[in-house]
């Protein structure tokens, strides 16, 4: 009998017979997954395990009922998996037990309800076989039919684990591992034409590097700014050639800390890969750049495509952000590879293959703690990369045991370098972190309290609490400046101020506005604030001009809050140096005192104790924010790393229930396309054709808002929110989108969001 993998389409989608000869020969398939998968995980030294798993993953297809339903489609409920899971799990190999069960799946937990240990009962148990299964056979049949085709499995040596948290991190690195290769080959077959596109590109570090210095070269200008800037980028350049290991960049905002990091990237990876040939796997391969705010990775990107898109192509750089991809996942009765509805949301995701990537905090942590196979499948392409994260002082305190060992590992066991990157750096040596890991970062910046000297352009004024501004009021003082910038707390107060300005030259930035309105009014800002010829601009927004968003002010006004964002306001403000005195940025109290829950207003009230205590401190001194972090964390943290959930779920292996609780701050959002620019557009070939192609919905990341639970299902209740196609996870806005403020309202009267 011929044993098959996957059935075959012509071009129009149409089944192929079996006679035509096109069928996917199971033994081919086992094979190539095996290669690949071993390929995938040879970064982290794991390819003995990762080609076991990719010969197992798909054992359970041996069986007569699993052939039979390639043939037969009315058949369902076939489990082809429970098979491999099972030989691995009583061969000494526990951990790739994980990944080979939930290859399409998930990851499952350990014990209890849909856990490891109850599908290796369930197997093992003739009657309880082929209720959990669908299929009858023993594993001693589907190892001799897979015999019989040649193909042989190794025998690994038995693996004991006893760093459980580890050891979690290594399943899911193996399920990335083999869910890519088993997704590349499938897509191999069914769609050649698809598979051919996919292309390797080079990162081509030396060249990269030398495009960047000549850059820095002609853009430093010969001031004092400008010698500052210069003296990072050298530091950056010397602290390249220390070991792969963990770093941390700690310099004021306007310092040039994100093209002097890639420097350090790409000169770091150019000086270890410089012996190693180009198949090593010990090279270091890429640079992940990871943001807090969708609103800014655009910009970064953008930044780094000017750079390089000329000579290296648009994939060069990957902008993944915004859930917006269809995110079917693989799985259930009746659910296997090569049904067209789930290959083709797959074909939508991204598995990190470019040279260099920029990503959110959301993305990048929550895949280390995913257990489904979408979120994990670009895990193997972080190993022997530079790492690189901006605005550090973001992580959520909670979760900070969990996410700095998990980042600790990655340098320890996966070849990585990482890079925590802020003007405002974080306490992170009090972090309690898992068993027998520690924090020991080197500091690239040699001078990072003088910088901040040096680099002072703002007098900080703390207005008094006893003496709060109403939004009139506040209106009045931001409409005596011909050029301000006013940080709110809330969309709300956002819009609220806004309303009150005069209408010649405002403007309005929140998380309400898509990306590209959001970019095409920052340019028109940015026109205006131009020296050479200034025009009325005042701004209002909310937190996500903070950190990385290029604006220069003469006059701030920042709504009290955490103290890191009272000072990354502050860097909004005279921050090019032109102005013959200090920038003045007024820290005012809102008579309307609402704030973002939960650790953003703890993080204020801890602020505001701190400066109590402390009235004269120099808000400018990295060692204040030390400090601050350090009472923060105390504060805001868990005592003990067996505290954080995250972690503690970890060490059990219960995947999902890790997963679940490893939610940073936007993550529960719903992106909702709007009809603005091209979204318009999009939303219009999604409702005729009802669908939209991998580059469509990453096109329309830049025109989605992202709604809170909460707002998701208020704006469904009138209306406002609709998925035109069920099966495709994509939702479009139909309320009202204003050109100032964005989706506020699902009529003129009600549902503001």
């Amino acid at each position: 009998m011929n044993y098959y993998a996957h059935t075959a389409e012509d071009e129009q989608g149409k089944p192929l017979l079996e006679s035509s000869g096109t069928w996917q020969p199971l033994r081919d398939h086992l094979v190539n997954v095996a290669k690949l998968a071993a390929g995938f995980a040879a970064p982290f030294g794991a390819s003995k395990e990762a080609s076991l798993a990719g010969l197992l993953h798909d054992l359970g297809k041996y069986a007569d009922r699993f052939q039979a339903r390639l043939r037969d489609p009315r058949i369902h409920g076939i489990n082809h998996w429970a098979a491999g899971a099972t030989y691995a799990a009583t061969h000494g190999q526990p951990l790739i037990a994980y990944p080979i069960d939930g290859h399409h799946t998930g990851l499952p937990p350990a014990r209890g309800t849909g856990g490891l240990d109850q599908t290796l009962k369930k197997f093992s148990d003739a009657n309880e076989r082929s209720k959990h299964t669908g299929c009858s056979e023993d594993l001693s049949t589907l190892l001799a039919r897979m015999h019989a085709e040649g193909v042989s499995l190794p025998n690994l040596s038995p693996r004991k684990e006893d760093d459980y948290f580890s050891a979690a991190l290594r399943a899911r690195f193996l399920l990335s591992a083999l869910t890519d290769a088993d997704f590349l080959d499938t897509e191999k077959h069914f769609n050649a034409a698809k598979a051919a596109h996919r292309r390797s590109c080079p990162l081509n570090e030396n060249q990269a590097l030398a495009k960047v210095l000549a850059h820095l070269t002609n853009k430093c200008a010969d001031n004092a700014l400008g010698r500052l800037r210069r003296e990072l980028l050298d530091a950056c350049v010397a602290h390249a050639d220390h070991p792969p290991g963990l770093f941390t960049l700690t310099a004021p905002t306007g310092s040039g800390k994100t093209l002097a990091s890639l420097a350090f990237a790409l000169r770091h990876i150019a000086h270890h890969n410089r012996d190693l040939a180009t198949d090593d796997p010990h090279r270091l391969r890429r640079l992940i750049v990871v943001i807090p705010y969708t609103s800014i990775i655009e910009q970064t990107a953008r930044v780094f495509r000017d750079l390089f898109a000329a000579d290296f192509g648009e994939d060069y750089v990957l902008e993944h952000h915004a859930n917006v991809a269809p995110a079917i996942e693989p799985g259930g009765a009746g659910h296997d590879a090569e049904e067209a509805r789930i290959r083709r949301a797959r074909l939508a995701s991204e598995n990190w293959s470019a040279p260099i990537v920029v990503t959110t905090n959301v993305r990048f942590f929550e895949s280390l703690f995913a257990h489904k196979t979408s979120a994990c499948r670009r895990l193997h392409a972080i190993a022997r990369s530079v790492v690189v994260f901006d605005e550090v002082q973001t992580l959520p305190p909670a979760l900070a045991p969990s996410l700095l060992s998990a980042m600790r590992l990655l340098s320890c066991d996966y070849g990585c370098t990482t890079v925590f990157m802020t003007a405002t750096q974080p306490a992170f040596v009090t972090v309690p972190l898992a068993p027998g890991l520690t924090w020991n970062p080197v500091e690239i910046n040699p001078r990072p309290a003088d910088f901040a000297t040096a680099l002072r352009r703002t007098a900080i004024v703390l207005e008094p609490r006893d003496r709060p501004l109403d939004w009139p009021a506040l209106a009045a003082r931001l409409s005596a400046h011909e050029q301000t910038l006013c940080v709110v707390n809330t969309t709300a107060h956002a819009r609220e101020v806004f309303r009150l300005l005069p209408t010649e030259g405002r403007f309005h930035l929140s998380s309400r506005l898509c990306p590209a309105h959001r970019s095409a009014l920052l340019a028109e800002i940015r026109e205006r604030l131009n020296p050479a010829n200034p025009q009325p601009c005042r701004l209002i927004s909310t937190q996500l001009i903070e950190a990385g968003v290029d604006v220069d002010f003469p006059a701030v006004y920042r709504a009290f809050g955490p103290l890191d964002s009272i000072i990354q306001t502050a860097g909004r403000c005279n921050r090019e140096g032109r102005m013959t005195e200090l920038g003045r940025v007024t820290i005012f109290h809102p008579l309307d005192p609402a704030m973002p829950p939960g650790v953003y207003a703890l993080a204020a009230a801890k602020t505001e104790d701190f400066l109590a205590r402390q009235p004269n401190l120099a808000l400018d001194q990295p060692a204040t924010y030390a400090r601050y972090f350090e009472e923060f964390y105390r504060l805001a943290g868990p005592e003990a790393a067996e505290s954080d959930t995250v972690l503690k779920l970890s060490e059990a292996f219960d995947f999902p229930a890790a997963s679940d609780k490893c939610r940073l701050i936007d993550s529960d959002t719903h992106a909702v396309l709007v009809e603005w620019g091209e979204g318009a557009t999009l939303i219009d070939k999604l409702q005729r054709e009802r669908y939209l192609t991998g580059d469509e919905c990453r096109r329309a990341q830049r025109f989605s808002v992202n709604l809170y639970p909460h707002e998701f299902v208020k704006a469904q209740g009138v209306g406002a929110v609709v998925q035109p196609v069920p099966d495709f996870d994509l939702w479009v806005w139909k309320g009202h989108y204003d050109l100032e403020l964005g989706a506020v309202s699902a009529t003129a009267a009600d549902c503001v969001l």
